[in-house]
C-alpha cells in the first residue's frame, strides 16, 4: 500500500515538475531553414466591412448587393473621408468609392449619387455633431447675424450633406425665427418658415 501511494506522488511529482519545465520554457524562435508561416493582422473582410460606418455599409450593399468584397480601405483628403471597396471581380464590378456619409463618389471623389436624405431634409444615418458659435466659420457665424440678428441660439449641429459641410442653427423662438440650415461657405440652403 505504502509503495502503491510513493509511486502516485512520485508520478505526480514527475507531471508538475514536466509541466512547469514546459511552462517556463521559451517558443522556439523561427529559424531561416523553418519560415514561421503567420504574417498577417488578425483582420478578416467580413471585420473590416463590419467597422464601416452604417451608412457606407447600406451604399455598398446598395450598389453591389452581395458581391465578394476583395478588400476595403479608408482615405481621406483635406475635406473628405471616403472608402475605397474592391471586389473580387473587378472586371464587372469595378472599384467603388464611398463618402462617409454614404455618397457614392466618382473616382475623382466627385459626388455621383448624393446619400439619402431623410424627410427633415438631415441625413439618414449621415455623421453629425453638436458644435458652439465658436466652432462656426466666421462667414457661417455673419449669415447667423444678418438672419436673425439679437436671436437666442437653441442648439447648431454640424452635418454633411453630400460632400458640403452643413450647420443647422435651432433659435430659442423658433417662431419668429426659423430653422437655418448654412453651408460652410455662408449659403443659406434652408431657412424654415
Amino acid at each position: 500500500m505504502k509503495l502503491r501511494i510513493l509511486l502516485a506522488l512520485a508520478s505526480i511529482l514527475l507531471a508538475a515538475a514536466c509541466a512547469r519545465h514546459h511552462s517556463d520554457a521559451p517558443a522556439p524562435a523561427p529559424t531561416a531553414a523553418h519560415s514561421y508561416p503567420y504574417r498577417k493582422p488578425l483582420t478578416s473582410l467580413g471585420a473590416k466591412f463590419g467597422a464601416l460606418p452604417m451608412a457606407v455599409q447600406n451604399c455598398v450593399r446598395a450598389e453591389a448587393g452581395m458581391q465578394e468584397v476583395a478588400e476595403v480601405s479608408k482615405s481621406s483628403t483635406a475635406t473628405l473621408v471616403y472608402y475605397k471597396i474592391d471586389f473580387k471581380d473587378p472586371a464587372n464590378f469595378p472599384p467603388l468609392y464611398v463618402a462617409a456619409d454614404g455618397s457614392v463618389l466618382n473616382p475623382d471623389l466627385t459626388v455621383a449619387i448624393p446619400a439619402p436624405q431623410d424627410a427633415s431634409g438631415g441625413l439618414s444615418g449621415g455623421p453629425a455633431s453638436v458644435v458652439t458659435i465658436k466652432d462656426l466659420p466666421a462667414n457661417v457665424v455673419a449669415v447667423i447675424a444678418e438672419r436673425a440678428p439679437g436671436a437666442d441660439i437653441d442648439s447648431i449641429s454640424k452635418e454633411i450633406w453630400g460632400n458640403h459641410v452643413v450647420y443647422l442653427v435651432s433659435f430659442k423662438d423658433a417662431e419668429h425665427n426659423p430653422k437655418l440650415a448654412v453651408s460652410a461657405e455662408g449659403t443659406v440652403l434652408h431657412q424654415a418658415r
